[in-house]
Order: C-alpha cells, then sequence, then structure tokens
C-alpha cells in the first residue's frame, strides 16, 4: 500500500482499506488490519511471482498500514508501539513464504480475539 494509494483507497477491493471504514474501532479495527494485512501479503506474493516485489516493499506497505491504524486511533491499547516484521522461509516442500511476526501485545491482543470466535 502506497501513501497513494492509501489516501485513494484502492487496492484494497470495494470497501477499500479497513482503516477507512466507520466501524474500525477496538476489536473490530484488529479484525480489519488482519483483513488488510492479507491483502498485503496477497499482493507480495503475486508481484514475486512477477519479480515486481521485494520484502522490503511488502515490509514498507505494512509499516505503513500500522501506522494508518495508529494515525487515526482505531484502536491505541492495540496498535501504539506495536510492530510487524515480514520474514521469509521455505517449508519443508520447498514453498517460499512470507510470515508476519507480531510484536507481543500485537500478537497477545489476536490470540484473544481469536480465542473468542465460535468453538
Amino acid at each position: 500500500m502506497t501513501k497513494k494509494q492509501a489516501s485513494q483507497g484502492t487496492g484494497a477491493g470495494p470497501q477499500g482499506w479497513g482503516w477507512e471504514q466507520p466501524q474500525c474501532r477496538g476489536q473490530a479495527a484488529l479484525a480489519l488490519f488482519i483483513d488488510d494485512l492479507h491483502r498485503i501479503l496477497q499482493t507480495h506474493a503475486a508481484g514475486k511471482l512477477a519479480d515486481s516485489s521485494t520484502l522490503a516493499d511488502a515490509q514498507e506497505h505494512v509499516d505503513e498500514l500500522l501506522a494508518r491504524y495508529i494515525e487515526i486511533g482505531a484502536a491505541p491499547d492495540i496498535f501504539l508501539g506495536q510492530s510487524v516484521q515480514l520474514k521469509e522461509g521455505i517449508d519443508r516442500s520447498g514453498v517460499a513464504h512470507t510470515v508476519p511476526i507480531f510484536s507481543p501485545r500485537l500478537k497477545q491482543s489476536l490470540v484473544s480475539m481469536l480465542g473468542q470466535g465460535p468453538r
């Protein structure tokens, strides 16, 4: 997500980016953040296949995304002071994956959110 894309709301589907949604507050903001992160990772994966996306590019987009959620005050207790670090690895089948590594408090928020879902 470039700043131009972020300001125009392009590239994230018909509803735009999650941080643009009026319901982007509290736990809903966390779910929208994960959806936005997934879009960035999908775009990165497609770009890697076309040799047009690097891990550094994807990391920059993730950093901008997190900054947007902090900027709008979507959920300061969840996002403020937190980070997402992208790492690349290869699984046992030889397939490359880009994996987000969440800072401790952000990870705990995600675990809590997932634990509240249907069982």
